[in-house]
């Protein structure tokens, strides 16, 4: 990997793209969550689980950001066959008190999603997900 800056993960040199969060490309150290370790998937399964252990003590992830992280995490370990539980309510994003909700029923309808952030962020994470099954050979 002679091209960019790399990171050195379970003794191999990793760029960017096999990260979950980059803070700043130029700046390793932004560098957070590990989902793939180029050609060896032992190493990259033991990247995530190491990932998902350690995703609360990750602090220098920004609040804003937390949640599409821990969904690329999940996501790929998922797709690996991890066994992954939703988050404990402990780390999830701290919300006001609101009352049960009620059950309505509702007609099961098509929403288009025009929020440019949303639409960023679910194709940053179809693209990670697809590269993760291409470098295992599972698309």
């Amino acid at each position: 990997m002679k091209d960019g800056k790399t990171k050195k993960v379970a003794h191999v040199d990793l760029n960017s793209r096999c990260f979950a969060y980059v803070g700043d490309e130029q700046d390793t150290s932004t560098w957070h969550c590990c989902v793939h370790v180029l050609g060896d998937s032992a190493k990259t399964i033991n990247a995530i689980k190491n990932s998902l252990g350690r995703f609360s003590e990750t602090k220098s992830i920004p609040v804003h950001e937390r949640e599409l992280v821990w969904h690329t995490l999940r996501g790929a370990a998922l797709a690996l066959g991890i066994r992954v539980e939703e988050r404990a309510k402990s780390e999830a994003p701290a919300k006001a008190a609101e009352p049960p909700p009620v059950p309505v029923r509702v007609k099961q309808q098509t929403v288009e999603v025009t929020d440019p952030d949303v639409l960023a962020a679910i194709a940053r994470a179809d693209y990670r997900a697809t590269e993760i099954l291409r470098s295992l050979g599972l698309e």
